[in-house]
């Protein structure tokens, strides 16, 4: 007999309660149509006020005395709850005997434990705590508001536990931490943030103390970052929000997402963040090879360090019978990794599994730079004809190594990819995707690991090389001793200076400004300020003596001195006679930009900031030189007239860009083309400069006149020793490139001071000096003594504030954001700053800026300048033929007006949501989407689209044919005048649409007839904005605010025995495999098959045991021992949820030589599907007074 509407039934699950013990095995107790709290109990005022989530299991169950199949099975939930803080959803965890705890953690379980956090807990943390501190490196990525972190404690052990926690609050502090060697105590920056929680910790989590390795203590708390696992599949039903017509292949829906979780909005503010994020720039600085040995043994975990950051394909560490190598930041010898390189922190740690290397080892490696600084970015628009799996990209200038990121939004979640600085882009799982990066070509290719939501963006950030110099081939002058003389206006030809280093030196200077002897250097006799380099490195606090003469200096202004017809000017002082050596004349210049503004537009011009002094001396022959010897004028000693030309040449630094197309955006609902100026470089130009024609011009000169000397003698006492490592650039020293050689010592920098003697096990090194990173003063204050003077850089980097950009794209940490809410700040690189808004609709317009952002994903993109007219502009260095584009009929093009990158600040208003207490709630929020939404909807999964209309109410008469109005119905449902379901006394053709009324008689009128029609299509394509596409046509019209049910399906359902063997001896585990030696009996199952129904059998291990010869125990994994028999007569235990067998043994199977112990052993699929059922309510008062919803079990049976 085939299966009939009546078989198909839902019926509930042991416990129908939130209890821990809820859901378990099938009842008989069935699920009764349209009757009032057959599921959920009423939604109390708690429920409504706090949020609550109920768990109800339920199992969809063919039961026919038949083995016939209920083909293609599946669920849906066909009809939402009316009041829409109301939601069902519906998922399976293919367990029949499963209770609510199973389901709960599987729930719970859409976040999992992931990498390890680039941070570890720091210190101490108690039960009770809501909130945590992590220790991290500088430049690290911050945890964000609503991110999940994983603690765990004795991670792999038999002790261990654990807890999820999600971040409501942060606040990080660059702190400096110290930490002892054996030459005194050193300094080094990490950041600590400060992270509230949603819940309180659960447990004590011991923490690690600062380290200045970052790394984390043995035996101590584990932070790891959380992945998305989904490990339970949700089906739900929202509304279409267009019609579907016949022949249509996709549908638009309210959402694709379904309320798993209560959860309330608030506000979180957003203050003063960097638009471009940072990034560590890996960038060359070195000037050959550096090198350290050591003694010590590399064990397993050992970390070495080397000062400096290491360039990739440059580290080579020569130990006893190999040499260890870099690869794309492993550590190799020959083929087999023995550990990882860090790069940008100058790091190399072996691996657990890796040998010990004994002996003198030599670590060499060419130095490199890792400045962290904000990033470049760009921005690909998803749209529907653009959308991928694939995306290329070309920067131009490339991107410097390990610095690119590339983020998109897939399902509504946000994912990274990032350079590993080898050129490989990966994600924290392999699931993200993967992608290549060219650092010679700057070709970006990546494969994503989901589709990208339509309407989002494909965000790159990225670091580059275009705002730095390597200056490590610079010459620089030995480091010299500074002499400061108690008297200025000394004489010139009287300054002896001694010393004793174990040898009597000593150095005079020959009356024109110069020193020499067992030193070289220099004097300014106007100031007293001696300047000398000794041949040989002095002991630590030698002591000087300087014998001079002295008289007192005169100084003298001229205010807007007038100039000659030549150009010149001349000033005369108030005495004669003056002192040849001792005359120095200051006057002030202009820049003149004439040139710079003749060939570069204003908007791209770098503003001048400072204009300079000059200042030149007298030779002690009446001509006024610079230091680098330039003549400028003369002074006649003995009128004291000072003549001079005011004009000269400076260089100044120039912003070059490159005109390339990068990235896609959609204006006025075209796909256009983005055309960037990027930065490439800083060029040095000559400008001229001269003394103001104004009276803001003025002249200073100081001098010495005839008359008497006094002869003196000062002492001192040399501290430290002074080197200038940027003598001829006004520019600033990227912290940690600085390594040079001096007395046979290499010195390196770390946080503002100088080290030598690093021990690269330990890390230790003997503090030698600081440094001034804004001038380039480095003071030695450590050296070996009666070494040669000489100096050799290895590794400078050094940069120019400022990286122009004309357009930022970057995505607001948390989303969606309030309206208006985004305010933009930055300074243009001409000059003057920038203030602007977004207005309600996400549009940013003001002066010279325009953009949007999108208040649901937080992205947004800023272009700084405007369009303008193309026609006159094709000499301009910005345009482009191919950037130009028609708007409103006119050929326009894009005129940037760069600003500074780092200046691009912004502050922003987010939504984010409270946390929910748990035991209120019923489930835990922390491991679950922030704003408690899933989706239900996936490619490759399936949907139901269906209408339900009705007929009625109307008074049936015996025989009457009621037209439903539409054909090929999926079901009809016919109610009575109490609402009550009637299941007789009518027969429906689906097919015609028609309901054919029998004999009416007793029947409560009016009636109503409900009728329904459906599709089910496979779903090829799901976006964020709720359009699905299908595998096929649709069938059916459907009007607006029908409804799209994802399905959970089971498959066939039928009941069936499988996996039927013996064994001599059972232990009591359920396995389904033989477990030691097959029993000497068998059942056999060709003349005698298990017989099952799918009315009786259910989904269970079942083992039949003997306990002698002939009789036996039948038990069951979940039922356990439910009935005895014997091999003389057939056995029919019976489910008492159907009253039909479970199955039926028949006695003529069973045979002979059946021993005590022996078992056999066989499974039953049970025709049923088991459903957990979560109504979701959100906080909120109630909108209707009787809420209903409908689940529907669908498939297809055989024809009879």
């Amino acid at each position: 007999m085939p299966i009939l509407a009546g078989d198909v039934k839902l019926v509930a699950s042991q416990v129908m309660d939130d209890v821990a013990e809820g859901g378990g095995a099938p009842t008989a107790n069935v699920i009764v149509d349209g009757a009032s709290n057959s599921l959920f109990n009423d939604i109390s005022e708690l429920d409504r006020a706090g949020g609550r989530v109920n768990l109800r299991k339920v199992f969809a169950s063919i039961q026919t005395d038949t083995t016939d199949t209920y083909l293609g099975g599946n669920v849906i939930v066909s009809d939402p709850p009316s009041d829409p803080r109301v939601a069902v959803t519906i998922f399976s965890t293919q367990e029949v005997f499963d209770r609510r705890t199973q389901a709960r953690d599987r729930i719970e379980a859409y976040l999992n434990k992931g990498s390890q956090w680039n941070g570890y807990l720091l210190e101490n943390h108690i039960a009770g705590q809501r909130s945590i501190q992590l220790f991290q490196r500088v430049g690290a990525e911050l945890p964000t508001i609503g991110k999940t972190l994983f603690l765990v404690m004795n991670e792999g052990l038999a002790n261990e536990y654990s807890q999820y926690v999600r971040i409501t609050r942060i606040e990080s502090e660059t702190r400096t931490f110290s930490y002892g060697t054996g030459s005194g105590i050193q300094d080094y920056q990490a950041v600590v943030v400060s992270c509230d929680l949603s819940d309180a910790l659960r447990y004590d989590f011991p923490g690690s103390p600062p380290d200045r390795l970052f790394t984390m203590a043995n035996g101590k708390t584990r932070t790891r970052d959380t992945v998305v696992a989904d490990a339970a599949k949700y089906c739900g039903v929202v509304k279409t929000t267009q019609p579907v017509a016949i022949g249509d292949v996709a549908a638009s829906v309210s959402s694709v997402f379904t309320q798993l979780v209560p959860s309330a909005q608030t506000e979180t503010p957003l203050l003063d963040l960097t638009a471009g994020g940072t990034a560590e720039t890996l960038i060359e600085s070195d000037n050959g090879t550096v090198s350290y040995t050591s003694a010590a043994a590399f064990n397993a975990s050992t970390v070495l360090s080397v000062g400096n950051a290491i360039q990739p394909g440059t580290l080579s560490i020569s130990v006893s019978g190999a040499t260890l190598t870099d690869n794309g930041g492993d550590l190799v010898s020959g083929a087999t990794v023995v550990g990882t390189v860090n790069y940008g922190r100058g790091q190399i740690t072996l691996a657990s599994s890796a040998p010990t290397y004994s002996g003198t080892k030599t670590i060499s490696f060419r130095p490199a730079a890792a400045p962290i600084r904000v990033a470049d970015t760009a921005g690909v628009r998803v749209d529907i004809e653009s959308r991928s799996y694939n995306y290329i990209l070309t920067i131009v200038p490339s991107p410097a190594p390990g610095t690119l990121q590339v983020s998109y939004r897939a399902q509504g979640k946000w994912y990274d990819l990032r350079d590993n600085g080898a050129g490989v882009l990966k994600g924290v799982s392999p699931e993200y995707g993967v992608g290549t990066v060219s650092y010679t070509t700057g070709t970006v290719a990546v494969t994503l690991g989901a589709l990208p939501d339509v309407g989002s963006e494909i965000v790159y950030a990225w670091g580059g090389k275009a705002n730095y110099f390597n200056r490590a081939s610079s010459a620089i002058a030995p480091p010299s001793v500074t002499l400061q003389l108690t008297h200025a206006g000394v004489t010139p030809g009287s300054v002896t200076i001694t010393w004793n280093d174990g040898t009597a030196r000593s150095a005079t200077d020959d009356g024109k400004g110069s020193i020499s002897g067992h030193a070289s250097g220099s004097i300014n006799y106007q100031t007293g300020l001696i300047q000398i380099t000794p041949t040989v490195l002095p002991a630590g606090g030698q002591t000087y003596s300087v014998a001079y003469t002295w008289g007192p200096p005169n100084e003298e202004e001229f205010e807007a001195p007038l100039r000659n017809g030549d150009g010149s000017i001349d000033v005369e002082v108030d005495f004669d006679g003056l002192i040849p050596g001792t005359v120095e004349l200051e006057w002030n210049l202009l820049i003149d930009l004439y040139e710079y503004i003749s060939t570069t537009p204003a908007e791209l011009q770098l503003i001048a900031r400072i204009d300079p002094i000059k200042i030149v001396k007298d030779d002690g022959l009446g001509v006024l030189r610079d230091p680098q010897g330039m003549a400028f004028g003369t002074v006649n000693y003995a009128t004291g007239v000072v003549h001079f030309t005011p004009d000269t040449t400076v260089r100044i630094p120039v912003a070059r860009y490159n005109v390339t197309q990068i990235g896609w955006t959609r204006t006025d609902g075209r796909v256009l083309p983005v055309y960037r100026n990027l930065f490439s470089h800083w060029e040095y130009i000559p400008a001229g400069a001269s003394m103001p024609i104004d009276d803001t011009g003025w002249a200073k000169v100081r001098y010495r006149a005839a008359g008497a000397s006094n002869a003196t003698n000062d002492s001192f006492t040399a501290g430290a020793l002074a080197i200038d490592l940027t003598p001829t650039f006004a520019e600033n020293i990227v912290p940690g490139s600085v390594c040079f050689t001096l007395g046979g010592k290499t010195y390196f920098d770390r946080l503002g001071s100088l080290y030598y003697d690093l021990d690269p096990v330990t890390g230790a090194a003997t503090l030698a000096g600081q440094i001034n990173y804004a001038n380039g003063a480095a003071n030695i204050t450590a050296w070996v003594p009666a070494a040669a003077n000489a100096v050799a850089l290895r590794s400078l980097l050094t940069t120019l504030d400022g990286t122009p950009v004309d357009e930022v794209t970057f995505r607001v940490p948390a989303s969606p954001v309030r309206p208006s809410s985004l305010q933009i700040l930055a300074t243009r690189l001409s000059g003057g700053t920038i203030n602007v808004s977004a207005n309600n609709n996400g549009d940013i317009i003001g002066t010279d800026v325009l953009g949007s952002i999108d208040y649901e994903t937080g992205v947004v993109r800023v272009r700084f300048g405007a369009w303008v007219a193309a026609a006159g502009n094709e000499g301009q260095s910005w345009y482009d033929p191919d950037a130009v584009v028609t708007i409103e009929g006119v050929a326009k093009i894009f005129k940037p007006v760069p600003v500074f990158a780092d200046t691009i600040k912004y502050n922003a208003v987010a939504y984010s949501y409270l946390p929910l207490d748990a035991d209120i709630i019923g489930l835990d929020p922390v491991r679950l989407p922030q704003d408690g939404r899933v989706p239900i909807f996936r490619a490759g999964d399936f949907a139901v689209i269906g209408h339900t209309a009705t007929v009625g109410p109307f008074t049936a008469t015996s025989g009457q044919v009621v037209d439903c109005g539409r054909q090929r119905l999926s079901r009809v449902r016919v109610l009575d005048g109490n609402g009550e379901v009637v299941t007789t006394d009518y027969t429906a053709d689906l097919e015609a649409g028609t309901v054919t009324f029998g004999v009416v008689t007793g029947l409560v009128q009016p009636v109503t007839v409900e009728h329904r029609i459906e599709d089910m299509a496979q779903v090829s394509d799901v976006q964020i904005s709720g359009r699905l596409t299908f595998t096929r046509q649709i069938t059916h019209d459907y009007p607006v605010g029908s409804h799209v049910s994802s399905a959970l399906v089971s498959g066939d359902l039928r009941a069936y025995v499988s996996n039927l063997f013996d064994q001599a001896s059972w232990n009591g585990s359920f396995l389904d495999a033989i477990q030691g030696a097959a029993a000497t009996a068998t059942y056999n199952d060709v003349l005698a098959p298990i017989v099952v129904t799918n009315a009786g059998a259910i989904t269970e291990r079942w083992a039949i045991q003997f306990t002698n010869a002939t009789s036996f125990n039948v038990i069951g994994e979940h039922v356990g021992v439910i009935a005895t028999g014997s091999t003389g007569s057939d056995i029919a235990p019976i489910n008492p949820a159907t009253g039909k067998p479970y199955f039926t043994l028949a006695a003529v199977g069973w045979g002979s030589g059946w021993a005590t112990g022996n078992v056999l052993r066989f499974n039953t699929t049970g025709a049923l599907f088991p459903v957990w059922v979560v109504r979701t309510i959100q906080q909120g008062p109630e909108t209707v007074t009787n809420d209903a919803f409908t689940l529907l079990v669908r498939g297809d049976v055989d024809r009879p």
